[in-house]
Formats: structure tokens, C-alpha cells, sequence
């Protein structure tokens, strides 16, 4: 999550057996069919900005499809933008399936089956194809809010859906130059930017149901509140006005729970001021008594879940990759207090 922005070397090759192998290798693994081994080639470059990988994919007509077999042996779960440059493409997904044409693109989740019905250019038989990754659990998106944008057709060229498209081809076609901490900055921006608009564009306010409008309201309300140690489901029910059982009812239905929504709330903030930081004389104590954490075992303890390491790894990392000469080194524990529980 925290490695240095910069291309990759490009890699390219006309066997299909390699090509399945540099997918694995870029994306994770796929099965591709429908391809004419007398023509065929397949390019993939890629670049990191911090935990956002975007990609450029060339390759000739073909079917790429994410199988549950696949997913049972790769548990890897990313969110995915597919954005078409050239060549024509259809994506199925979540019982949806959208055509896409030249700057129109989708979103797909790498932790459910999905196929990419790709047909090249007629002057060559050859497709671009921009893909941009975000590990799932670093875009603020639930199961239900996942599905419910999946397969779906983006106008690349209009509405904000056309904002977030010019954007992400801006930042695929742009060699970085960016720190480390400017480069998880942009991630994460881009990643709330593809949050709010994906949201706001699949959601059509006069069929959208009054449990659908609770929760968001609910999650808007907790936003608000991250910092308040009280906030708690009981606090959510109250402020929107309804019994606790019928709101953990609403959230159940969107595939989280409250106590979830609040807690990956407060640990992304937390994170993202963990990163905003390294300059500061600030303790771990600090950063997560400030959105609502009163125990930091019980935050390192959930850090460490949600991102696969402990906040004072994270922290030592983000120091070691920062690009301000003024980042903190030291051990990020309380004054004159142990440091066993931000191990």
C-alpha cells in the first residue's frame, strides 16, 4: 500500500499461455478463450500509485472471464475500473451485463465471477483497455453498494461520469513524479471521487426505497459523527428515528452491520491521517483517540484486519517512503507509556 509511484517495464508476448500468466501477474488470475492464435498479442504496462495500480492492456479479440473455480484458489478482491480506448467491449456481471465503446467504462469486483467480451478494432483486430485497481476494502463501498454498480455503462464523455473518466485517462497517460505521500494522496481522492459519482450515478432517487435512503442517511449521519467515542448503532437509531432492530435490519439488507460501518469509517480515517502525519509529533494514542477509538490495543487489534498490518508497521513504513525529510522515526506509542498494544 505503500510502495513508490513509477512504470513498470512493459511487457508483451504472443503466446496465450504467457498472456493468462501476465494477467495473474498484473490483475489476478483469468481464464481467456475465444482468441485466434494466428494473430494474437497481448501488451500490459503498469504503474503504482500507492494502493491504486493503473494499467494500459493491449491485446487481439478475445474473452477474459474471473470463474468461481478461480476465485476459490485466488481470494484476492479488488474493485476494478475497465475503461475502453479502443475496440468495443460487453461485461457481464451480477446478472447485468453492459456494451461499452470507445471512453465509456465499467466497474467489476474481482471477488465475484465476471466475464469481458472484448472485439478488437476492424482495421487490426486490436483493443486498449485502461484498468485502474483499488484493493476492495480501501474504497468506501459495501456488498450491496458493490453489486448495484457492477456491469453498468459509464459515459466516459459526459455528466460527471465524463469528470471521472477525463480524470482517470489523465492519470493513466501522466508518468508520476509524485512522493509517496502525494501519491497516497491522490489514491485515496480518486478513490472517493469513484465512490461518490459511481453512488450517485446508479442511484435513481423516485424507485429508490425508503430502506435504501435510511441507510444512507444512517452512513451519512455516522460520517458526521466519526469522532463522538459514543457514536455506537444505538446513537445512529436514535438520530434517524427509528428502533435499533430495524436499522441493524436496513444495514443487514445492504450486506454490513452499524458496528462495521463505523469501525472501517474510523480505521480509514485513521490511516489516511497516519500517512497525512509522518512530519508530526503525533502519538498512535492520538490519532485514533481522535475518531473514537478509547482502547489503542482494541485499535491496533482491527487495524491490523482491515489492512494486514499493525498501525505502528504501517506508520514505520509510510516513514520509510515518505518524501518529507521531516518524518518521524521514532516509536509512535504515548510518552512514558508502554508500547506492547501499537505493536
Amino acid at each position: 500500500m505503500l510502495s513508490r509511484s513509477g512504470f513498470s517495464i512493459p511487457a508483451r508476448t504472443t503466446s496465450r499461455g504467457d498472456w493468462c500468466d501476465m494477467l495473474n501477474e498484473h490483475f489476478v488470475a483469468l481464464d481467456v478463450a475465444d482468441v485466434a492464435d494466428s494473430r494474437f498479442t497481448g501488451a500490459v504496462r503498469s504503474m503504482s500509485l500507492a494502493h491504486l495500480q493503473v494499467s494500459s492492456v493491449r491485446s487481439t479479440t478475445q474473452r477474459i472471464a474471473r470463474t468461481d473455480s478461480l476465485i476459490e484458489k485466488d481470494h484476492t478482491e479488488y474493485v476494478q475500473i475497465g475503461m475502453i480506448r479502443r475496440g468495443r467491449a460487453i461485461v457481464v456481471q451480477d446478472g447485468r451485463e453492459c456494451a461499452l465503446s470507445r471512453g465509456d467504462f465499467a466497474i467489476y469486483d474481482t471477488s465475484r465471477p465476471f466475464d469481458w467480451i472484448i472485439d478488437g478494432h476492424p482495421d487490426d483486430d486490436q483493443w486498449e483497455l485502461e484498468v485502474f485497481t483499488w484493493p476492495r476494502h480501501m474504497l468506501r463501498l459495501d456488498d450491496r453498494e458493490s453489486s448495484d454498480m457492477t456491469a453498468m455503462a459509464f459515459d466516459g464523455s459526459a455528466g460527471f461520469s465524463g469528470l471521472l473518466g477525463r480524470f482517470l485517462h489523465d492519470l493513466g497517460s501522466t508518468r508520476s513524479t509524485l512522493g509517496a505521500s502525494g501519491a497516497q494522496a491522490i489514491a485515496d481522492e480518486v478513490g472517493d471521487l469513484v465512490s461518490v459519482i459511481a453512488r450517485n450515478t446508479t442511484t435513481n432517487p423516485t424507485i429508490d426505497s425508503p430502506s435504501a435512503a435510511l441507510v444512507r442517511s444512517a452512513q451519512r449521519y455516522i460520517d458526521e459523527h466519526l469522532a463522538d467515542p459514543e457514536l455506537s448503532p444505538g446513537a445512529v437509531a436514535a438520530a434517524m428515528l427509528v428502533s435499533t432492530r430495524q436499522l441493524h435490519r436496513v444495514f443487514a439488507a445492504s450486506g454490513t452491520t452499524v458496528a462495521r460501518s463505523i469501525r472501517v469509517k474510523r480505521l480509514e480515517r485513521c490511516r489516511r491521517e497516519i500517512i497525512a502525519s509522518v512530519s508530526a509529533d503525533r502519538s498512535l494514542g492520538q490519532i485514533s483517540r481522535r475518531w473514537g477509538f478509547a482502547d489503542l490495543a482494541v485499535f491496533s487489534r482491527a487495524f491490523r484486519e482491515q489492512y494486514g498490518m499493525s498501525p505502528r508497521q504501517y506508520r514505520t513504513a509510510a516513514c520509510a517512503h515518505s518524501d518529507d525529510p521531516r518524518a518521524v522515526t521514532r516509536s509512535w506509542a504515548e510518552p512514558n507509556r508502554t508500547t506492547q498494544s501499537g505493536q
